[in-house]
């Protein structure tokens, strides 16, 4: 038997398609477990886009870096990650009503962070500026949400922001869009919360810039399809209570709109006759 991982290594062929060892393939059909469901986003036009590993840029916008106590001249962005499964698609509604993203356990202080997403679509390792959009299949709008409770602790103590950062539904993400149809100069990002504007920049104010964020991740991973890139976020950064209503919007793209519902509970166990 095999145990099932939720991360499956792939490679790259000469002619560019993905391959899998044959003995990983005959395992695949040999799990001893159920085989957990991968991680997905939909497409503008139909289709889903598969997550294999979501990375962050921290402090990518001067304002915010200021307002969260750093000085970034001398700070250049750095890169934390969420899993995969903590993707969350909000482009589906109910009768037109926004999608419910559950309050997370074990916070009191659940933060907003809208950012422009990255949806990576080819492969490659220590890629030049210049060539780095080329790896880019689409972009998305998502919301990085933080448990600022959590992180400031984390902060104080220098511990990994772990479990800040990588909480289930953590990446609600729109729908995406695929590079073709889709300009980046000219366009800003914008939140509100219950219609209220809290976020608001230009997209060119990111202090790296997209093909520079990729090309500088490139440094430490091999990128490849699949991977979402969140980009950093703009001043503004606030709290969200249950109730809620989350919306951000970059011109050109879906939107990624949720509503901020009661933390999950699991199921009472029935006892056993």
């Amino acid at each position: 038997g095999r145990f099932p991982v939720r991360w499956l290594k792939s490679f790259r062929t000469a002619e560019n398609r993905t391959w899998i060892p044959p003995l990983v393939e005959r395992a695949m059909a040999d799990f001893v477990l159920l085989a957990p469901p991968v991680a997905s986003l939909s497409v503008q036009g139909g289709g889903r886009f598969p997550v294999r590993r979501i990375y962050c840029v921290g402090r990518n916008y001067w304002d915010h870096g200021l307002e969260m106590g750093g000085n970034p001249e001398r700070e250049p962005p750095f890169f934390f990650n969420k899993p995969a499964d903590a993707a969350f698609d909000v482009s589906s509604s109910v009768g037109g009503a926004p999608v419910e993203l559950p309050f997370p356990s074990q916070c009191g202080d659940l933060h907003y962070e809208g950012e422009l997403v990255l949806a990576v679509g080819g492969c490659g390792q220590d890629v030049s500026t210049d060539d780095a959009l080329q790896l880019v299949w689409g972009y998305g709008v998502g919301v990085d949400l933080t448990r600022r409770d959590l992180q400031n602790e984390a902060k104080q103590m220098k511990r990994p922001w772990c479990t800040s950062k990588g909480f289930d539904f953590s990446g609600p993400v729109g729908e995406l869009v695929p590079a073709a149809k889709f300009e980046l100069a000219g366009k800003s990002i914008e939140l509100k919360v219950n219609g209220e504007r809290k976020q608001f920049s230009d997209l060119s104010k990111m202090i790296w810039s997209a093909g520079e964020i990729i090309a500088h991740l490139s440094s430490f991973y091999r990128l490849e399809p699949g991977d979402l890139i969140f980009t950093g976020t703009p001043a503004g950064v606030g709290p969200l209570k249950q109730g809620d209503l989350c919306e951000v919007t970059v011109e050109g793209l879906p939107p990624c709109i949720f509503r901020v519902s009661a933390p999950l509970t699991m199921p009472e166990k029935k006892p056993r006759l």
